[in-house]
């Protein structure tokens, strides 16, 4: 394989003068051994687990000389929320055979019920007179984005074949909590309930053969459960005198999802890999000169069931947003993709002026290949990006046959690669921490 960590330092004459320092290859397998190792059990959201990655996460920006960024003092932020609950598993009904939460369907999103009869979508067509009050069977491939036009149209409900991930991700995803989760201390809008429901193959197929019957999805609520999780703040002050107004925020999420069923999913690329990074990072700038920029280190909790961390990061953040130039979130950087094994891709690389700015710079990143998968919505950095900050997610392979399985372990993980990574992207960031470019939404992509 080409190692882009050359290729990058040589392709672009407005390279810094000062050559990279050099990424410690062994201080990255360390931070992936203990977040990803057996003895982490999957850092699962709000579990016992989490906060011990993220005690372990917090002493490691100490070590490498990173100064406390939490608001009320620390390296921890402390993120309470409320999960809402299932009273009993949700059910899809039709005439008398029912189709129950982990065993038959996966219902994502889910109300107390939805009823309607069942049609099929046309296809390409959301018309409301067509699918208003209806359970909608879309057939073919799973397309996110036809999905919402469903639900958006007024479907009481869509039902998909489950895709390959989804099957992959079966227990995880059937043991999900209902929408609804409420972050203490920060105000939001109840969400309306869009009931997504995947199927296995045999009940999709019961469905299809019931067009015209009412179905109804059973989705009834308990108690709601009160859990902690905790961001993990860093910061290095700048030297300018508006180092603060023009802060860098580099960001990951460390937690996974745990033990499910009694296997464990340790979660090494997904998104230790990322945790690794932003640490090496942390080390890296801490060891040099204070950048101009300040530069902000977060290491976010709960991405994985919804982004807990990062909605009170937003609500009560350690600097105003409107001073935070750019967000560049790392997530799933520990294998290259065989389309494009020695280039990164940055999620939304269409949005903004931030990827092409980096690439002259040195990044060797590209557009994402996957448009399909909206990844630029699905991760921590969109949480920002919503209240206007240029913030956008660097990943490598972000659809591995490792993705949410038990084999997303530290051994599958390309260590090397990783380095390379690291590497290759120290130069850009530490040009962007030096430099007084503000990246910019392009016309009309600001989310």
């Amino acid at each position: 394989m080409k190692s882009f960590l050359f290729a990058a330092a040589l392709s672009v004459a407005a390279t810094p003068a000062l050559a990279a320092p050099k990424v410690c290859a062994e201080c990255v397998k360390v931070d992936m051994a203990r977040l990803a190792g057996p003895e982490a059990r999957g850092r699962a959201c709000g579990t016992a687990d989490e906060h011990a990655a993220a005690r372990y996460v917090a002493a490691r920006l100490q070590a490498h000389g990173i100064a406390p960024a939490a608001p009320s003092g620390g390296y921890l932020q402390q993120v309470e929320y409320r999960v809402p609950t299932y009273a009993s598993p949700p059910t899809l009904s039709v005439g008398g055979t029912r189709f129950v939460q982990g065993e038959a369907i996966v219902a994502m999103a889910a109300g107390e019920s939805a009823v309607g009869p069942i049609a099929m979508a046309a296809e390409g067509a959301a018309d409301p007179a067509v699918v208003a009050g209806k359970v909608v069977l879309r057939d073919g491939p799973f397309d996110p984005r036809i999905a919402s036009a469903l639900l958006r149209a007024g479907a009481a409900a869509v039902v998909t074949p489950a895709p390959e991930q989804v099957l992959k991700s079966w227990t995880e995803l059937s043991q999900r909590p209902p929408a609804g989760v409420e972050i203490v201390g920060v105000e939001g809008v109840a969400p309306v309930a869009r009931p997504l429901v995947f199927a296995r193959p045999e009940a999709f197929a019961a469905l299809k053969a019931a067009v015209g019957q009412t179905a109804t999805l059973s989705a009834p609520r308990g108690a709601a459960r009160t859990e902690t999780t905790h961001n993990v703040l860093g910061v290095i002050k700048g030297t300018a005198p508006e180092a603060d107004r023009q802060a860098i925020l580099l960001s990951a999420h460390y937690d996974h999802v745990g033990v499910q069923d009694g296997v464990l999913y340790p979660g090494a690329n997904d998104d230790a890999s990322g945790t690794a990074a932003v640490l090496e990072f942390a080390r890296l700038l801490s060891a040099e000169k204070a950048p101009k920029r300040t530069v902000h280190f977060a290491l976010f909790g709960c991405e994985e069931q919804g982004g807990h961390g990062a909605k009170l990061f937003l609500a009560k953040p350690p600097l105003p947003l409107a001073d935070i130039a750019a967000n560049l979130e790392f997530e799933m950087i520990g294998l290259p993709d065989p389309k494009h094994p020695t280039t990164l891709m940055l999620t939304g690389w269409e949005r903004s002026n931030l990827g092409p700015t980096l690439k002259a710079q040195g990044a060797d990143i590209a557009p994402d290949p996957y448009p399909e998968q909206n990844f630029f919505q699905r991760s921590d950095n969109y949480q920002l990006a919503l209240k206007g900050v240029v913030a956008q997610t660097v990943s490598a392979w972000p659809i591995p046959p490792t993705y949410h399985q038990p084999t997303d372990t530290v051994e599958s993980v390309d260590l090397p690669f990783m380095a390379e990574v690291i590497q290759s992207l120290i130069g850009p960031i530490r040009w962007l921490a030096n430099s007084d470019f503000r990246p910019e939404w392009n016309a009309g992509q600001k989310p």
